[in-house]
């Protein structure tokens, strides 16, 4: 763990909370509630037959009105395990696994569309991305221990196998309240994610160097044909002009200077040369 970041830690958490707790507040607003829940939860019919795609986003920052529990247990888990993990990534990184987890958790609700009802049944809850949260966890701390229901302790990675089965199993059950593919979904992209990652940062480190040198080496080609330009057009000007004065100039000797110009305009001005009135 990087220590030096420990002052700023937890404050992609803090931001995640407020948004949470700000958008609850406002669901039990009569009215404004009503609003949020029609068009910002997740359903898989409008979400993926009519192009509602915000909804992928939108429904993890959406809870529960009536069970107190949904909103305060995910973001107890958030609270108590993205903490460290956003310590380990830094911000931008954690929030990135965060998003992923969210809405890559909302795609496995395609499997929804098989089922009549559940392609019609609202999901909420940023349960996806918190599971995906808790699954980094136990990737990076394997052996830790956890106590579920605040008094059983279990392997952290015990329980999220035990709870992706679970998920897997009830899956496959019609009705409930309780997205569980969605929470499977959260677990199986959040591996993904962890597994590809290294990989993927890679891939793309040794794109940028390839894309940094090849920009190096266009920015060195241009630099020598802007030298050539100087040195055998420009420069000839130049001298023409401290040895007879700038009314000297013939059409085509005005149009090298403001090309010139345009090329590098500072360059010339170093020569003392504001040629702007030949290019009125």
């Amino acid at each position: 763990m990087n220590f030096s970041r420990q002052h700023d830690t937890g404050r992609t958490i803090r931001l995640l909370l407020i948004a949470n707790l700000a958008v609850f507040i406002l669901q039990n607003i009569p009215g404004i509630g009503s609003f949020i829940a029609a068009y910002g939860s997740l359903i898989p019919r409008l979400t993926f037959l009519q192009g509602q795609l915000w909804r992928v986003f939108t429904y993890m920052f959406l809870h529960s009105t009536t069970n107190i529990f949904h909103i305060v247990f995910n973001m107890l888990v958030l609270w108590m395990f993205g903490v460290e993990m956003e310590g380990l990534w830094g911000e931008r990184k954690f929030l990135l696994f965060y998003l992923t987890c969210g809405v890559g958790a909302a795609l496995f609700s395609l499997f929804s569309l098989l089922e009549p009802m559940a392609s019609i049944t609202p999901v909420i809850g940023a349960s996806g991305a918190v599971i995906g949260v808790l699954t980094a966890y136990a990737y990076y701390h394997p052996q830790r221990q956890v106590l579920l229901f605040f008094i059983i302790p279990v392997n952290v990675k015990v329980l999220v196998i035990g709870y992706a089965i679970y998920s897997l199993l009830l899956s496959f059950q019609s009705g409930g309240t309780i997205s569980h593919i969605t929470h499977l979904g959260g677990i199986a992209v959040a591996y993904l994610y962890l597994k590809a990652s290294p990989t993927l940062s890679r891939w793309f480190r040794n794109k940028t160097e390839i894309w940094n040198e090849r920009a190096q080496r266009l920015r060195v080609q241009q630099n020598i044909q802007k030298q050539k330009f100087f040195e055998q057009q420009v420069d000839p000007v130049l001298e023409k002009i401290s040895r007879q004065g700038m009314d000297s100039l013939t059409p085509a000797e005005k149009k090298i200077l403001k090309k010139a110009s345009s090329v590098d305009k500072e360059r010339l001005k170093r020569h003392g040369i504001l040629p702007f009135h030949l290019f009125k």
